[in-house]
């Protein structure tokens, strides 16, 4: 799991904000390497904190296809 966070965007626009985003890799049952990332905005009143972002991502769990 890594997370990465940017700083000193410029601008007013609805996508220029400062932003972070938390990333996991992990192996499914059949071998492949496959890779979750979870983006949020930064400084805003609805901003997703790091602790809920790591609780989001540990609900995650492998299932069996369906057959």
């Amino acid at each position: 799991m890594a997370t990465a966070a940017s700083a000193g965007v410029d601008g007013t626009g609805r996508c220029t904000h400062d932003g972070t985003a938390t990333a996991f890799a992990f192996e499914n049952p059949a071998g492949e390497t496959l890779s979750r990332t979870f983006v949020g905005v930064r400084g805003v009143d609805d901003e997703v904190s790091e602790p809920t972002a790591r609780k989001i991502l540990g609900t995650v769990r492998l299932v069996e296809s369906a057959p």
